[in-house]
């Protein structure tokens, strides 16, 4: 009895532990449970204090972006404006530059155009010049005979300033060789004519030596040639200037003092009867033992009347016109 009285006591005791330490776990869960709810508590209220921070942030992002898209527009207004007047500013510039830049062209082109056409011009009165010099050129080389002096007289007329110095040169050395040649040809025929006493042969075959251009010892020897006869065909206007040409220029020929009595006789059939006189004296002077003395005195008093009538034939004219 005793025993189970102990138990039930120890029961009890356990009993009563168990029930203080179950009222100190509810005690420390409720404490716990007061906590957690006062943490939810607090935690919203700072959640809703942080949503409301956010709308607030919210609109002042909003108010910034607003101002910011303000400010941006204004400055794509502004940036606009300023491209728009320069690009008017440009363009009109750009039009100036571009105008003046035209003018300056459109004088340039015509410049240019100008000289083309002068160059052309040029280009084609070469090319001409340069057929009509090969054209000349054939005739001296391939014409047959005498024929080749048209080359020389066609030479004349070339105009050789378009040609190069080595065609002119060409044309010249071809033009002397045929002059010699056929000067030569003709020369030899003129004395030979003289020789002959066919003074009209002698006048065309020297007249054409002298179109030669020959050596001026060949040149005085014609012109005394020439000079006799024109003088035995009574063309004494042209027999006077070979004459006076082969007299100025040969002072020692032994055929000066019959010269100087056929162009006495020249001058006074020209109508010279004072030069004549003159020019027979001074030739009976300086050649006192020529054969032609005689003939030459007779010159003289030929000369003399041919002076004496002709003043005669002044005076009643002059007497008349008084």
């Amino acid at each position: 009895m005793k025993t189970s009285t102990v138990t039930s006591l120890k029961d009890d005791k356990k009993n009563a532990e168990g029930k203080q330490g179950m009222e100190k776990e509810l005690s420390e869960i409720k404490r716990e449970v007061v906590e957690s709810r006062n943490l939810v508590i607090k935690t919203d209220n700072l959640l809703k204090n942080l949503h409301a921070e956010l709308k607030t942030v919210a609109k002042q992002g909003e108010d910034a972006a607003r101002k910011t898209w303000f400010a941006s527009a204004a400055a794509y207004v502004i940036f606009a404006g300023l491209c728009i007047a320069g690009a008017v500013l440009v363009s009109s510039a750009s039009t100036r530059s571009s105008e003046a830049e035209r003018e300056r062209l459109s004088r340039q082109v015509t410049e240019l155009t100008a000289q083309l056409e002068v160059q052309k011009t040029e280009s084609d009165a070469t090319a001409t010049s340069q057929r009509e010099a090969a054209e000349v050129y054939r005739m001296m080389t391939n014409l047959p005979g005498d024929e080749r002096l048209k080359g020389i007289d066609a030479l004349l007329k070339l105009d050789t300033s378009r040609l190069t110095s080595l065609e002119r040169a060409a044309l010249t050395d071809r033009a002397d060789v045929l002059r010699k040649e056929i000067g030569s040809v003709a020369f030899e025929r003129g004395k030979t004519a003289f020789r002959r006493n066919d003074m009209a042969a002698t006048v065309t075959e020297l007249t054409r030596f002298m179109a030669m251009n020959p050596a001026e010892e060949d040149a005085l020897e014609a012109s005394f040639y020439l000079g006799v006869a024109h003088n035995q065909l009574r063309q004494h206007e042209e027999a006077t200037p070979y004459f006076d040409r082969f007299l100025s220029g040969n002072s020692r020929s032994k055929n000066r003092d019959y010269a100087m009595l056929l162009m006495a006789h020249s001058l006074e059939r020209t109508g010279q009867p004072d030069k004549a006189y003159e020019l027979a004296k001074t030739a009976i002077e300086t050649y006192p033992g020529s054969e032609f003395i005689p003939q030459l005195r007779n010159r003289m008093s030929a000369a003399r009347r041919a002076a004496k009538a002709a003043s005669e034939a002044a005076a009643p004219a002059a007497a008349n016109a008084e």
